[in-house]
């Protein structure tokens, strides 16, 4: 495939592109003895960069990864980024107590597969677990939203930086201290009941904070799913504990992390105000999930370029406006190198917006909402119709064919603008993966061909 020169691909384009051709965007079924000749351009696409002012954190029963967040983190691009949790605990097996049964040990299990920062400026840091003051409200919970706790703590532990969690996940096991847990087991050994209902044990022990408000360089993930208390006991003559325990259920428990930002110091810092377009200082491409800071990326070029090349054959009397078919375009998003221990960003998905910068959805013929998305013509939908477009280590790529063909059928030109988030709006909370691109590494590709 021979590339042309941008200044002698705008020599060609009247003679090459017509947008009455219904099929404008494939190769003719039969071109015969024709000779083709075969091009591409890159053109480069506009975007801007919105934070947005709350960001959905709360744990639902269908979310997907989500992370305990705990930790202070400081990066050169992004700024510094504290993340704290804040959970109730849910009744789990409800062993019984006997009367010759003594407390042994009330121990915090936790799970850390998740790490966020750079490991060689990483430090250990120390994590905190507090007693709720309160119960938690029954409602859903956002990325600026606290909890106060109690000022002693029930422990504390130093958690060193740990890149490879993701794929080889520490388990720790962290006991508590005080009367809590000569208190549940009282309760236990009495069959009180405060520990009958979920909502009786949310009264006597509302939950826990994890925090760890000192500057460490990473933020930790915890699991869930695999969190346990536990309360061990024996009799004086066993060798081994039995143990009554408490988990974190998605159906049952309020469970939500707190995400604040400080972009002062970077090229992030001309970012005043939430829910308003800004550009980097540096003119780069930045999507941080758990933060809500997300990119606009305008495929406006990409249309202004199909409708100057209409423009210029209209001019030109007996054109033959089928010479030229576009084969593919592709949209392109070369991102830089991964620091050490950074996981692969997640997936993104195009959503077409409302000028508060919320999704834009269409009613379908049974009442069904439909958010208007970026289609992807080699990326198969989802169930609720998303093309989450996948990340590699350098870029992220898809086909978007048809969506630019839909494009151009409208007229005017609609839909033009979409904002890059994450595939499902209760995920943006659960972690803090980052994705950085350099401005001319935001383009789209046209691969075309011309008919001789």
């Amino acid at each position: 495939m021979a590339k042309k020169n941008v200044g002698w691909l705008l020599w060609l384009t009247p003679f090459l592109f017509s947008c009455e051709s219904d099929e404008i965007l494939s190769l003719p079924q039969e071109p015969g003895d024709q000779n083709l000749n075969l091009y591409f351009t890159d053109i480069p696409l506009s975007y801007s960069l919105v934070q947005l002012d709350s960001i959905f954190t709360s744990r639902t029963s269908n979310s997907i990864d989500y992370h305990l967040l705990v930790g202070n983190s400081r990066s050169e691009l992004f700024g510094n980024v504290q993340a704290q949790a804040f959970t109730e605990l849910t009744l789990d097996t409800r062993t019984e107590v006997t009367a010759e049964d003594e407390f042994d040990s009330l121990v915090l299990i936790l799970v850390n597969d998740y790490f966020y920062g750079d490991a060689s400026r990483a430090a250990d840091q120390t994590i905190g677990i507090y007693q709720l003051a309160d119960t938690l409200a029954r409602k859903s919970h956002y990325s600026q939203d606290k909890a106060e706790f109690l000022s002693d703590p029930l422990a504390e532990f130093p958690l060193s930086p740990n890149p490879d969690v993701d794929s080889s996940p520490d388990t720790l096991r962290i006991p508590l201290v005080g009367s809590l847990g000569q208190n549940l087991f009282d309760l236990a050994q009495a069959n009180a009941e405060t520990l009958q209902t979920d909502s009786a044990f949310r009264l006597f022990f509302p939950g826990i904070a994890l925090t760890s408000p000192v500057e460490s360089g990473f933020v930790a993930g915890f699991n869930p799913d695999l969190l346990r208390l536990a309360m061990y006991f024996s009799t004086s003559d066993e060798t081994s504990s039995t143990s009554y325990t408490f988990d974190i259920s998605a159906n049952r428990a309020i469970t939500y992390n707190n995400i604040e930002a400080d972009r002062s110091g970077t090229p992030l810092a001309s970012l005043v105000t939430e829910d308003e377009t800004f550009d980097a200082q540096d003119g780069g491409f930045y999507l941080q999930l758990g933060t809500g800071l997300t990119p606009v990326l305008s495929l406006q070029p990409v249309a202004d370029f199909i409708k100057n090349i209409e423009d210029s054959i209209g001019n030109i009397n007996n054109s033959d406006r089928s010479r030229l078919r576009v084969n593919r375009i592709d949209l392109y998003i070369g991102t830089t190198p991964l620091g050490e221990g950074q996981p692969l960003p997640e997936a993104i998905v195009g959503f077409g917006f409302e000028e508060d910068f919320s999704i834009k959805s269409d009613t379908n013929s049974i009442g069904t909402l439909i958010p208007r998305v970026l289609v992807a013509d080699d990326i198969q939908p989802t169930r609720s119709g998303l093309y989450p477009i996948p990340p590699t280590e350098s870029v992220f790529q898809a086909q978007i064919t048809r969506h630019i063909q839909s494009l151009i059928d409208e007229s005017p030109i609609t839909e033009a603008e979409l904002i890059l988030r994450s595939p499902s709006s209760t995920a943006l909370g659960n972690t803090l993966n980052q994705i950085v691109a350099e401005p001319d590494s935001v383009i789209a590709k046209i691969y075309y061909t011309l008919l001789e």
